[in-house]
């Protein structure tokens, strides 16, 4: 079933976006060698024991954490391969209501047959005879699918013995997982899920499934209910995958609902031809996500997702923020003493020693100082031990105690005499003062009795 010819188209897609890294620079070095080596071991089944998986795990932007199986690139190439070997298979079968993972399909693809957002908005814009809706979701599909259960589904679409075992074996871990992340995963699934793709069509006249989300929608609430417990018994007892209970649900279609990070709003008592038939938001989390966007790359990803959606006012937001960003990333300009403020009450609770190195004192229109800032070092520390580097640090405010002295020690020194001044610490006494900077008394004498008594 396979050629070398194949090996060859399966290795420099595995080598896209991968030329950095050490197995693709040694497979390009010699090509002919690999592919050769590569296709000695499937004629003779040692592919076998060169199968091999990297666990990784990550936490996406929603904060989900998911433990993923990087394959080896011997792994990923014969992967490649074989789901070049199935497509074709595949697509004869296929009633095209799987919309993830396919060439020309995806969430926001612009067409309404290979695109969610579009079909998921023709159903609620203009079907407007459909009332109800049903969505249901599968609990870890990937974990939950066995290898004999994909070998029964693989053999009622491919009938060739050896592509059917060797699609077993390259497809899931030697441990019998269906691991995340991989290039044959996705058609695994679609394999796995397709003849309930094509039971569905007798239960709704409208179906959309993109990877374990599906929607169904009807003009009955009855006929809906019979649609979920028959997806529900046949991914169980066919599968033995089950349904989340909190993501399965029917409800009228005039309700706002989400499905795949999108809000669908229906307007009710409109017409087909009429204007304003609904529209279209996005997920109250993704939308958070998108206001502390940081970087063109995932802005990009996210303008992509907002320009399918009613929400022109977050994307101009966002857009200004994110030129706001890139322009104070190139260009910033030199402000003296600035660096990180800290707040004088942090020095003073802590008894922090520090160091002044400049500072400024400014006068309102009377000539008297009422503001200053301070450009100081603190000694940084990294679990109790000193490392060498001295964190500059700024405070600023109207403390008149701190201003006093400071002028007082200017006019007696200068400015250039006195800095930097070394080993200062703050204190709260009736007010911030330098420790030491004061004459507090510490008895009452004689006279000063006598003479407040007087």
């Amino acid at each position: 079933m396979l050629t070398k010819e194949d090996i060859e188209k399966s290795m420099k897609k595995a080598a896209k976006g991968h030329r950095g890294k050490w197995e693709v620079v040694r497979m390009l070095k010699h090509p002919e060698e690999y592919c050769d080596r590569l296709y000695e071991d499937l004629l003779t089944g040692e592919y076998v024991s060169n199968i091999h998986y990297k666990e990784m795990e990550k936490t996406g932007n929603n904060g989900k954490t998911r433990h993923l199986m990087s394959p080896s690139l011997y792994t990923r190439v014969l992967q490649i391969a074989w789901c070049a070997a199935v497509q074709p298979y595949y697509k004869q079968h296929d009633p095209m209501d799987g919309l993830n993972c396919k060439v020309g399909c995806g969430i926001t693809a612009p067409t309404r047959k290979r695109g969610m957002v579009k079909r998921m908005k023709h159903i609620l814009y203009d079907r407007r005879d459909l009332q109800y809706g049903l969505v249901i979701d599968q609990r870890k599909c990937y974990d939950h699918i066995k290898k004999s259960v994909f070998r029964r589904k693989l053999s009622r679409v491919v009938k060739d013995k050896w592509l059917v075992e060797f699609g077993c074996n390259i497809v899931f871990t030697p441990e019998g997982r269906l691991p995340i992340g991989t290039p044959s995963s996705p058609l695994a699934h679609h394999i796995v899920m397709l003849e309930m793709d094509c039971m569905i069509r007798s239960l709704a006249p409208i179906q959309v499934r993109y990877a374990d989300n599906v929607f169904l929608a009807s003009s009955s609430k009855e006929e809906l209910q019979r649609a979920k417990w028959r997806i529900k018994n046949w991914w169980w007892y066919d599968l033995g995958v089950r349904a989340k209970r909190q993501d399965t649900r029917i409800f009228p279609l005039s309700l706002p609902f989400d499905f795949c990070g999108y809000v669908f709003h229906r307007n009710e008592d409109k017409k087909v031809s009429d204007h304003d038939k609904g529209y279209t938001t996005i997920r109250r989390s993704i939308a958070k996500r998108i206001k502390h966007c940081k970087n063109n790359a995932s802005y990009a990803s996210y303008f992509g997702i907002m320009k399918h959606a009613d929400s022109y006012r977050l994307m101009q937001t966002t857009e200004q923020e994110m030129k706001l960003q890139e322009l104070s990333a190139r260009i910033r300009i030199d402000r003296k003493m600035d660096a990180r403020r800290i707040e004088v009450r942090e020095l003073a609770d802590n008894s922090v020693v520090f160091c002044i190195y400049d500072y400024e004192i400014r006068r309102d229109k009377e000539g008297k100082a009422n503001w200053m800032k301070c450009l100081i070092g603190i000694p940084e520390t990294a679990e109790g031990e000193l490392t060498g580097k001295v964190l500059a640090r700024e405070f600023h405010g109207n403390y008149s105690c701190l201003i006093e002295v400071m002028e007082k020690w200017e006019n007696a020194f200068g400015r250039e005499r006195m800095l930097p001044i070394e080993d200062v610490t703050i204190e709260n006494q009736c007010g911030y003062i330098f420790r030491g900077s004061t004459n507090q008394l510490k008895y009452i004498e004689y006279d000063y009795q006598q003479s407040n008594c007087a």
